[in-house]
């Protein structure tokens, strides 16, 4: 035991010279994404990270855990120290040469397709200044497979602690309480152009007898969201208070459009439906396939047929309990243990 205890304060003794530098993109504070996930949990992990964040007003250097700094300068970033870069933003690329670095984590979360395609470009940059390169997805991983020597698929995954809080009682949420005379079809979310608008109204449209309610900030114009009597924008919410509201939902929706950047995606929003135990509607998006309980959807029929026997079925104890272990076993704590792993092993392999 002594041995194994030896092996492992040494391990992460020296990962805590791995000093991971996310530059700014993401706003720590705003609800998380790929990057702020992944990070924090390699922080738990004995990595160093020093996350950027430039939106907000911050000093150079705040320290939020003992292996997790936020930076609010990046000229007080002391460069003669040596980094691993996690780069998402392909613009960054360019400015690789200005760091002495051990390593660089290229992460593709999204493909560079449709509302992305400006960033198509630094694709090939990101690929050619990688040592490691993540995907998000089997579509993105399968694109990029043949195209880098050290290619992995780490997928998306959930705070599933946070999330299946759900699950838990508590009170209804002020403004979604007058709205339980009918079944609550939920959605979190940007409302983003992506959304099927037209699949949304004719599915309010078909069904009155659900209430569909939709959590998030608009990006799409307001102009532009579907209306009807049957559904209710409550605007953003803070991610803390996202389980008060699952707890009422009936179902769960992903109702994206089906195009390319949507066909490479893997929605979080799915494993945080499971994680609180809901059914799980969505257009045909491949990377959900056999995902536990998630009902994909060719055809607007299909879509309310699914609907039907999502808030029909959806309280069955096996069910719930097939969703959560899915979500269980997603964890951004056990993707994060895989980086991790693979981190190290591109460093070894590198060294030796």
């Amino acid at each position: 035991m002594e041995g194994i205890q030896a092996a492992l304060f040494f391990e992460r003794g020296e990962r805590l010279m791995d000093k991971i530098l996310y530059l700014p993109c993401f706003d720590f504070f705003n609800h998380p994404q790929r990057p702020q996930h992944l990070l924090w949990e390699l922080s738990k992990l004995g990595f160093e990270v020093i996350y950027c964040n430039v939106t907000r007003s911050l000093p150079d250097f705040v320290r939020i855990s003992p292996t997790f700094t936020l930076c609010g300068n990046v000229d007080a970033l002391d460069l003669k120290k040596s980094y691993i870069m996690w780069l998402t933003h392909g613009p960054y690329a360019d400015l690789l040469f200005n760091f002495n670095l051990r390593m660089v984590v290229s992460d593709f979360a999204d493909a560079t397709v449709d509302e992305f395609s400006q960033f198509a470009a630094y694709d090939e940059k990101k690929l050619e200044a990688a040592d490691l390169v993540l995907a998000a997805s089997q579509k993105i991983f399968d694109d990029l497979y043949n195209r880098h020597h050290n290619c992995h698929l780490i997928k998306n995954g959930v705070e599933f602690e946070h999330f299946n809080r759900s699950l838990s009682k508590g009170r209804i949420p002020q403004d979604l309480a007058k709205l339980m005379t009918k079944p609550i079809i939920g959605f979190w979310g940007v409302l983003a152009p992506w959304l099927d608008f037209p699949l949304i109204r004719t599915a309010a449209d078909m069904r009155p007898n659900y209430n569909f309610v939709f959590l998030g900030a608009a990006s799409a114009p307001v102009v532009n969201l579907p209306q009807g009597k049957n559904i209710f924008y409550l605007g953003p919410r803070n991610k803390e208070v996202l389980p008060d509201y699952a707890r009422w939902f009936d179902t769960a929706i992903i109702p994206f459009e089906v195009k390319p950047v949507t066909l490479a995606a893997d929605p979080l929003k799915a494993y945080e439906y499971l994680a609180c135990g809901l059914p799980v509607v969505s257009t045909y998006l491949p990377q959900l396939e056999g995902m536990a309980d998630v009902m994909l959807s060719r055809t607007p029929e299909e879509f309310i047929s699914n609907l039907d026997r999502a808030v029909f079925s959806g309280k069955n104890p096996e069910a719930i309990e097939s969703r959560i272990a899915f979500a269980r076993r997603n964890s951004w704590g056990m993707r994060a243990a895989q980086v991790a792993k693979i981190i190290d092993d591109t460093l070894a392999f590198k060294i030796g």
